[in-house]
């Protein structure tokens, strides 16, 4: 038979075949006198193993040594193989639930999907959409420098912030921050920093875990955190930041 009958006796496509070929797990006939390649009964056969194992997700490259060897023992493969799919499953099951949450609450994707549901209330807050952008991206920066083992402590201070009564606290300061122009008013700028320390502190104080206990975030990662709000924010935002971050190690006592 020519190679387009063996592809579609056992449906695949000649490029498959060919590319079977060319990594050694389909031996190539002899052309006849015609210049076709003419496969026989046993080609049949072997491709449609080819297919049996692929179709388990045995890579093509271990294909070759199960075909040919004479031994009936392969499980090591097979349990590599089987641990190798429950980590995908776990993967792709997170990965599902994350979808999900995104759909659920209408957020962009690349927000972490277990802030999603907070930023609904922080959009309503009136900033500018530049100050909405910063939230974000510090979001998302936040979530990686935590990682797995501290995001559900991350989502919980955004439940705090989130919170009847302490997210139209959020929203002010935010609008007012937002409307810092790099040359503010130093009163302007004093008064905020009082207004955060005083009506925002011990929940974020909490959250940074500035009181003698293990620090959430890592002080050399930190410092990522700080450089991103260096960037992203004007020299009086910038200076508003620093002093707030002051006033809130002064709360405790500068963190070990």
């Amino acid at each position: 038979m020519r190679s387009s009958e063996l592809a579609s006796l056992a449906d695949v496509t000649v490029r498959t075949l060919r590319h079977y070929h060319r990594i050694g797990i389909l031996p190539e006939p002899v052309r006849d006198p015609s210049g076709y390649r003419r496969y026989t009964i046993r080609d049949l056969v072997r491709l449609l193993r080819i297919k049996r194992l692929a179709a388990l997700g045995i890579p093509l490259d271990k294909v070759a040594g199960l075909l040919d060897s004479e031994e009936e023992d392969h499980h090591d493969l097979l349990s590599d193989l089987e641990h190798e799919l429950d980590a995908q499953i776990v993967r792709l099951t997170r990965q599902k639930t994350m979808l999900g949450l995104i759909r659920r609450h209408r957020t962009l994707p690349d927000v972490p999907p277990e802030l999603a549901r907070f930023f609904e209330a922080f959009a309503l807050s009136g900033v500018s959409p530049a100050m909405n952008r910063i939230d974000r991206e510090q979001s998302v920066l936040l979530a990686h420098l935590v990682g797995e083992t501290g995001i559900e402590h991350l989502a919980g201070f955004y439940e705090h912030i989130a919170a009847p009564g302490t997210v139209e606290v959020v929203a002010e300061l935010a609008r007012r921050f937002d409307r810092l122009d790099a040359d503010a008013d130093p009163a302007v700028a004093d008064r905020l920093v009082e207004d955060f320390t005083e009506r925002l502190g011990t929940i974020v104080v909490e959250f940074t875990g500035r009181n003698g206990d293990t620090e959430l975030i890592d002080k050399e990662l930190y410092g990522l955190f700080e450089q991103y709000l260096r960037d992203a924010l004007n020299p009086a935002q910038r200076m508003v930041a620093a002093r707030i971050t002051e006033r809130l190690e002064a709360l405790t006592g500068p963190s070990a």
